[in-house]
């Protein structure tokens, strides 16, 4: 295989792969503030 194409195999599977990476990144944030957030009212309640 040519070089070229190796690379642009390479960018089509970083082109894909990154922004799922960032939305699963930016759900598993959210959970956790989520339940940072649950845990500081349920102090404070108590």
């Amino acid at each position: 295989m040519d070089v070229d194409t190796i690379l642009f195999w390479v960018m089509m599977a970083l082109w894909v792969i990154m922004p799922a990476f960032i939305v699963y990144e930016e759900i598993t944030e959210r959970k956790a503030l989520a339940e940072a957030e649950a845990a500081t009212e349920e102090a404070n309640s108590s």
